[in-house]
């Protein structure tokens, strides 16, 4: 009786080790890394972006009219980082009335930021990548201000 009282007490206790120590990393979707949180363009101009780094890798731009109170547009997709590098692959763009509504939702495949590199100072973050205005490549700057969250 001691002997079955003393095996099952053991496989209880080797069955709790096995579950307590298979459970699932719930860092799996990444640690947060610099670029992490919302940032929001400076200076205002007619329009804005507001950019949104999330765990996992992903990415959003949201796009608004300043003659509009609602963000008109959205891009969302992947993002990554390697060094000063950042790599932003759009999937797909979400076009909004002005009250907020999707209409569409339309499934797109480009690179924003071509050849971007950045540097965060003092909660600036600057974008320095290539536009093409007028098929000729330019060097192009984009500063964001970090949204700083109050707890």
């Amino acid at each position: 009786m001691k002997n079955k009282l003393f095996l099952i007490s053991g496989l209880l206790m080797l069955l709790s080790f096995v579950t307590i120590s298979c459970k699932k990393d719930k860092t799996s979707a990444g640690s947060p890394d610099v670029l992490t949180g919302g940032w929001e363009e400076v200076p205002q101009k007619a329009y804005s972006r507001r950019l949104s780094f999330s765990l996992g890798g992903k990415f959003s731009m949201q796009i608004r009219d300043q003659s509009n109170q609602y963000w008109s547009n959205e891009v969302i997709g992947q993002y990554s980082i390697s060094g000063d590098r950042l790599i932003v692959n759009i999937s797909s763009n979400l076009e909004k009335s002005s009250t907020g509504k999707i209409i569409t939702n339309t499934p797109i495949n480009y690179v924003l930021f071509e050849n971007g590199k950045f540097n965060i100072d003092n909660h600036v973050l600057s974008v320095n990548y290539t536009t093409y205005p007028a098929d000729a490549p330019i060097p192009t700057v984009a500063k964001f201000n970090q949204f700083i969250p109050i707890d």
